[in-house]
């Protein structure tokens, strides 16, 4: 009886080593699901209003980003305007 625990008790090591992963699993649990409430209610409040551009490409000729479908709408328009 070294462990310092009365002969009264009725559990074993095994079991109270199983009861300290529970909990700390529980823990680990608890504080992953209030960083995801968090963050949900974070980015609902300060999200922006800007709507989706949709998908966007590499500028044909230059360096920065277009909406696809204002490319796709009128192509030949595009080039033509980047030539001036």
């Amino acid at each position: 009886m070294g462990s310092g625990k009365g002969a009264a008790s009725s559990r074993t090591e095994t079991e109270e080593d199983d009861i300290d992963v529970t909990g700390i699993a529980f823990a680990i649990g608890a504080v992953a699901g209030a960083a995801l409430l968090a963050w949900g209610i974070g980015s609902a409040l300060f999200s922006s209003s800007e709507p989706d551009p949709g998908k966007t490409m590499k500028a044909p000729g230059r360096d920065f980003r277009i909406r696809r479908a204002d490319f796709e709408r009128d192509p030949k328009g595009y080039f033509k305007d980047l030539r001036k």
